[in-house]
Order: structure tokens, then sequence, then C-alpha cells
């Protein structure tokens, strides 16, 4: 295997040249592509809330209460959970955590509070607070995503109370963002910009620097489309779409949201990707977005994140799945997923005990009957394809209809 470290310092420059790529036009499937969302004025915004409510995705410069973007949903996500993804900086036994967000937010927790570890499985009170201090003790700020139920009407905007429902220890919910509804009660203009406008939630008095260039308003587009989830290493770059090994073509349209790079082992454009590709290393890209071609299998991108998987994440023995179940070979012990990746289980027994379908052959009568099921879990590459196969090494599989 080639050296990281040689390879950073090369890769290094070519990802400055490609850091400003963008896409301003339809990827390779050609004809009209769908628009995920469009910028906004704040005078748009400031209508779009004082009519609200809304919900609000903002994202938030890691360490301030400034905005790097905020982004108005879709009406229908009112009704979601409300969400907070940041780091632990510290946690009280009795029933709270305290975020990174505006440097000490405080999460409580109670007897009703669902807990899971990273891998999705669900886990007690008392292991996520033990395993949260156990970082801790490690100098480690470990990443969370704490969500709950919304109210009837938006919050008071001064009330800082914020009970979870769920706490999700999360590896990707490493920046500080708040999925939230609001009104016109959480808005006000400035007098003396900047900034322009005052967004405040849970008692954060988040600033909005829209004529600084600080802070980006956006809308999401309707779209009555159903969204897929894609997931898988990246075979080739071409413009502004790539393939993954199982033979998916993804586009990147205007509107599409691709992560921000984090860290050395994330990538933020499709220019790094494509240099990282060429250069051995294997990069896993994750999202989801509408199909817009079946032959291949073509999807444009709603959201993507893309990261170098390297020795650390033992592929292939450790690949993750999740995806749309399609069909189910009890007799062959396969399930085939809406990917077209074939996913091999050995045993029944590999089937995790707290999801809806407990063997196959529920899961093949759930299939058989129209029923929504999702299947998710780690395992090996067997082959590339297309079609990909893997060996689940451990296996959920929920019915979400």
């Amino acid at each position: 295997m080639r050296s990281r470290s040689l390879l950073a310092l090369g890769m290094a420059v070519v990802f400055a040249a490609c850091s400003g790529d963008s896409v301003t036009g339809p990827g390779g499937g050609g004809g009209v592509l769908p628009q995920f969302s469009e910028q906004i004025t704040l005078p748009e915004f400031e209508d779009a809330v004082v009519s609200g409510p809304v919900r609000v995705e903002i994202k938030l410069r890691n360490g301030s209460l400034v905005a790097r973007e905020v982004e108005v949903k879709e009406t229908e996500e009112q009704f979601d959970e409300e969400e907070i993804e940041s780091r632990v900086t510290a946690i009280d036994p009795a029933g709270s955590v305290t975020l990174s967000v505006a440097g000490g937010f405080i999460v409580e927790f109670n007897a009703g509070t669902d807990f899971e570890a990273e891998d999705g499985q669900d886990i007690s009170m008392q292991d996520f607070i033990t395993r949260i201090q156990d970082a801790l003790a490690l100098g480690q700020s470990p990443a969370v995503e704490a969500k709950r139920n919304p109210a009837a009407t938006p919050q008071d905007p001064s009330d800082p109370t914020f009970i979870a429902t769920e706490l999700e220890l999360d590896d990707e919910a490493d920046e500080d963002e708040i999925e939230i509804n609001v009104d016109g009660n959480n808005f006000a203009l400035t007098v003396s910009p900047p900034p322009d406008a005052i967004l405040t939630v849970l008692g954060l008095p988040i600033e909005l620097d829209v004529s600084g260039g600080v802070t980006e308003l956006e809308a999401e587009v309707d779209d009555d489309r159903f969204e897929e989830e894609f997931e898988g290493l990246v075979e080739s770059v071409n413009g502004s779409t790539f393939t993954l090994t199982d033979g998916t073509i993804v586009e990147i349209v205007i509107g599409t949201e691709v992560e921000e790079a984090d860290d050395q082992d994330e990538l933020g454009s499709l220019g790094e990707v494509a240099v990282a590709v060429a250069n051995g290393l294997l990069v896993e890209a994750e999202g989801e977005g509408v199909v817009t071609g079946t032959n291949p299998r073509t999807i444009t991108a709603s959201e993507v994140e893309f990261e170098i998987e390297d020795d650390d994440d033992d592929l292939p023995g450790a690949l993750e799945f999740e995806d749309r179940v399609t069909g189910v070979d009890v007799a062959g012990r396969t399930l085939t997923l809406a990917s077209g990746t074939i996913v091999q289980v050995a045993d029944d027994q590999l089937i995790d005990a707290t999801g809806d379908l407990l063997t196959l052959s529920a899961a093949d009568a759930a299939v058989q009957g129209q029923q929504n099921v999702r299947a998710e879990g780690d395992a090996e590459l067997v082959d590339a394809g297309p079609p990909m196969v893997l060996n689940a090494l451990d296996i959920k599989i929920e019915d979400d209809s």
C-alpha cells in the first residue's frame, strides 16, 4: 500500500487548485435535472420566517454564533424531529451533556431518552454516560446528535431548554448544526450591520452576515420525487459526475450540498476526489438524491460527503451499507439492495434482534408484500462488481412502511 503521508504532500498542492471548483450545469445524464435548493435574499428569508412557522437548518461556524449557512426546509419537515449536532465537552451523569455550541450549550436527557452507539445499536443510559466519560478522559470530544419532537408552536426564542428524546453517538455530527422550527418572533433586523440580522433560537442569538458574504441563505425547492440513499467506493470521476464500484452514476448539480472537509480524511469537492482516486486512495461517497436513470442506475445527489478510507477503517473488512431491500433469496441467503448490491447473510444470527425483521424469511415476506424494507450494517467486500457483493458481518433489517 502506498504511503498516505507522501501522497498528502503531493495532493495538497493539487487540492489547492481544485478548492474553487463548482458545478454550474447538469452532469452526464443530460436533460433537465432537479434543483434541490436555491439562494434567497435576506428579505425573502425574512418573509418566509415571519409568515412561518418554518423549519430551518442552521450551520454555524464552529465555536461561534455566526451562521455560515441557513436553509429554509420544505413545509412537511416542520413535523420531523428537531436536532442539534455538535461535540460534547462535558457530561453530568444526573442528566445533561454540554455541547460545544456557543461555548457550552446544555442538552438534557432522562429515563425516557433513547441512546444509540456509533453503529446505530441501542445502548443503555449508563453505557452512553460511560462512553462519553471515557472519551473525555482521553481528551476527546465525541460528536453527538440530539433529537426531540417538535412542539405545536416554535419554542420561545429566549428559552434554552432542549430535552432530548434521542441521543446518538455519531462521528459525522462533528459540525455545529441546529434544525428547529422558527417564526417571526425568532427574527430581528439589526440597526447597524454587520450582522444584518439576528436569528434567536434556544436562547442563542445567531448572527446572519449576508452583506459581508459570511452567511449564505437558501431555500429548499419542493421535489415530490422519492429520494434514495447511496453509499460506496468511488471508481472514477468524470466532470460533474462520479461512478461507484457498483456501477451507480451520481450527478452533482446546482443545489447539491457537498459536505465541507473538516479533517485530513474528508474531501470537499469532486476535484479532490478525482486526485485521491488517481493516487490510488479508497474514497467512500455517501449521500442521497433522486433517481433519474435506471440503466445504469443514475442518481442526482441532493447531498453527498466524501471520505478517504485508510487502514484505521479496515476496508474492505468493515464496509458499511444502508439501502432499501428490493429482493430476498432465502435459499441463497442473500439480499438485493436498491443499488444492485448483493448482501450475503450467512446466518439469521447475524441479524440485529432490535430490528423489525429477524429472519430472511420475514424480510422476504415483507418485500413480497410491497413493504418498504431497509437493511443496514457492516460487511466485508467479496466482489467490487458490478454488481457489488458484500458478506454481512452484522445487519439490521427494518420495515419503514
